[in-house]
């Protein structure tokens, strides 16, 4: 039985002393022996060939031999145990378990201290070119942002943060919102407790900073905001905001139309078609809107695929994004801070920085920015 086992090994192989990849070689050999001589010889003769395969291949060549699913020698000595008596089958298979294991984990070893050698054995080709290192970029929303914070810088803009946790107070009684006013309901404001709130506008900052300095006052608030919507094409939970504020005397309308005109010129180029449509805003009067035509219908409220002509996701079929909200800064704000409304008048606007990368980006869906998908991320 032995020599039926041993001999579809080459007598040819190298050898070497298993000893130092399987430490307890000894005892399981001399474990195997007393319960089969046949299975000892095995498991003697098979670790000492693997041990002492001199590369790679050669070890590949053995372990197929000895291991392989196919026409392995462990592998055709298990098929054959249903030929065997009851109580020689079970110690025939106890044994050929263990040799199989055993010599599996020589194998391993053998293969692990090769790719030990041949890393050592590597020097450096100073000739080679060298490995671009990865290099991580900006994400889109923070190229807008910065882009945004440069711009109105440019105009004299300073920046100023406010917490993202905010007072009921500042996120919506300083800011003229009535105490029944929607915004307050727990389905649309994400509230920690009842005095407190996540931020659903970047907005209490203008308070903050209206309480802490006197006019002039131009800045600007970027930051995260949170509100419980309807996630979809073009709304999130949470996205980002930048809020500016203008405050001093004598300040117009016609300001404030000038400070957009030149904001949507420097972001969309000269060419862009805008629309500024009245709107109301609690804490504006009067109160505007700034749309530009749909980056991705250009305008027409429809978008074409290969299943056909369908109404645009983005802009609902309007022709037209929403890009920010504006207006005169309204004397009940003013009243709230301490500041007298017929001695200062202001402007203030507000923007989705996520609306903005999408109408520049062509973005379809507002949720990509948040899905952390590389192949997404790499084309900016």
């Amino acid at each position: 039985m032995a020599v039926e086992l041993t001999s579809a090994l080459d007598p040819a192989w190298s050898t070497a002393d298993p000893a130092p990849l399987a430490p307890a070689h000894a005892e399981r050999l001399a474990e195997i022996g007393a319960l089969d001589a046949a299975l000892a010889e095995l498991y003697r003769r098979g670790a000492e060939a693997l041990a002492g395969a001199p590369d790679a291949a050669a070890l590949k060549e053995r372990y197929t031999v000895l291991l392989g699913r196919e026409r392995g020698v462990l592998t055709a000595a298990l098929a054959g145990l249903p030929a065997l008596p009851v109580e020689q089958r079970k110690a025939r298979g106890r044994g050929l378990n263990l040799v199989k294991r055993w010599l599996g984990e020589v194998h391993d070893a053998r293969r692990a201290a090769l790719e030990r050698e041949a890393e050592s054995r590597g020097g450096v080709d100073v000739t080679l070119p060298g490995r671009r290192p990865w290099i991580g970029r900006t994400h889109p929303l923070a190229q807008v942002r910065d882009e945004l914070l440069d711009l109105f810088h440019g105009l004299g803009y300073s920046v100023y943060t406010s917490p993202e946790v905010e007072w009921d107070e500042y996120n919506f009684g300083k800011l003229n919102f009535a105490p029944d006013h929607p915004a307050r309901d727990a389905h649309d404001t994400f509230f920690v407790d009842p005095r407190t709130v996540l931020r659903t506008h970047t907005s209490p900052g203008w308070v903050r900073a209206m309480e802490e300095r006197r006019p002039p006052l131009r800045l600007v608030f970027p930051g995260r905001v949170y509100r419980a919507e309807q996630v979809d094409a073009s709304h999130m939970d949470q996205f980002h905001q930048i809020d500016g504020l203008f405050v001093d005397r004598q300040v117009s309308m016609a300001d404030l139309k000038a400070t957009l005109n030149t904001f949507a010129r420097a972001i969309y180029g000269a060419g862009v078609r805008t629309r500024l449509i009245p709107i109301y805003f609690p804490f504006v009067e009067p109160g505007c809107q700034l749309d530009i035509a749909c980056a991705l219908c250009d305008g027409t409220g429809r978008t074409r695929d290969a299943a056909g002509e369908r109404r645009c996701a983005v802009c609902k079929g309007s022709g037209w994004s929403e890009l920010l909200g504006a207006g005169m800064v309204h004397p009940n704000v003013f009243r709230a801070v301490g500041y007298e409304p017929e001695e200062v008048t202001g402007f203030a606007f507000g923007m989705g920085i996520e609306r903005i990368a999408m109408a520049r980006f062509g973005v379809p869906e507002i949720r990509l920015f948040l899905e952390n998908d590389l192949r997404f991320l790499n084309q900016f």
